[in-house]
């Protein structure tokens, strides 16, 4: 058998074959290699064996180019481009050109996350929380039950104010974050007015709260309402500043 003597046509087709082995290897069921030394190894044995075939001399050039082509061709698949490869990104749909950690998940911001709670560090005000803990949206744990301060209403009325909104958007991101998590919103008033239209009042206001977080995007079975009007007074009707703290609204958790 006439061998060639040509060392760029063995190079070439040890290429050739390399590049057919690996071919297969994606067709028969995606990112075979995951591995890429595994590729380099593979197309250079294919290389040399090419130059072997073609003669000796070549056999050093045909795995040269062999472990080249697998080198590129093998390379693991990354589809969102965040430079970890799919086959152990735990977050592949990350927005193009963040920042990830790796296991390819993005960075909530340039100071991290140290507790690994959510929130980011430059926003977390309980910064040491343990792994698992529910928090609300300054990194804090959950209490059982609250008061939602900043919460105001009109003057006997049910219409939410511009900045009690503000504060409702916050509350909403902690129950998108934990969609297992179900709470009473509780309203409260003080005792000016009856007993029976002080209580009305009051519902009205917890089913408001509850209404507006729903238009938020969060799960109507995560929330109840109740209305408990001048019942449990946390300071004395008789002055104006017990009075306004009475005048409440409550986060009560039912579930975790």
């Amino acid at each position: 058998m006439t061998r060639s003597r040509n060392p760029l046509a063995a190079v070439m087709a040890a290429s050739l074959l390399s590049l057919a082995f690996a071919g297969q290897a994606l067709a028969e069921g995606g990112n075979w290699f995951q591995d890429k030394m595994s590729c380099i190894v593979t197309g250079g044995i294919a290389g040399a064996a090419v130059g072997a075939m073609a003669d000796g001399i070549t056999v050093g050039g045909g795995t040269v180019g062999g472990a080249i082509i697998g080198a590129l061709l093998c390379q693991p698949a990354d589809a969102d481009g965040d430079g970890v490869p799919d086959y152990r990104d735990k977050c592949p749909n990350t927005p193009k050109g963040a920042k990830v950690d790796e296991n390819g998940c993005e960075i909530q911001s340039a100071n991290g996350d140290s507790d690994g709670d959510g929130v980011a560090d430059s926003q977390d005000k309980c910064p040491d929380t343990p792994k698992g803990t529910k928090v609300d949206q300054n990194g804090c744990p959950l209490p059982e039950k609250q008061v939602l301060k900043g919460i105001h209403f009109a003057f006997n009325s049910d219409k939410i104010t511009a900045d009690s909104a503000k504060v409702l958007d916050e509350v909403a991101l902690t129950f998108k974050r934990y969609p297992s998590l179900v709470a009473e919103i509780g309203g409260y008033t003080c005792s000016i007015g009856s007993d029976k239209n002080n209580l009305k009042l009051s519902e009205r206001r917890a089913k408001a709260m509850r209404e507006y977080l729903i238009k938020q995007g969060v799960d109507p079975k995560q929330l109840t309402a109740k209305g408990y009007g001048e019942q449990n007074p946390i300071a004395s009707n008789a002055t104006r500043e017990g009075r306004e703290k009475n005048r409440r609204t409550e986060m009560r958790i039912l579930k975790q």
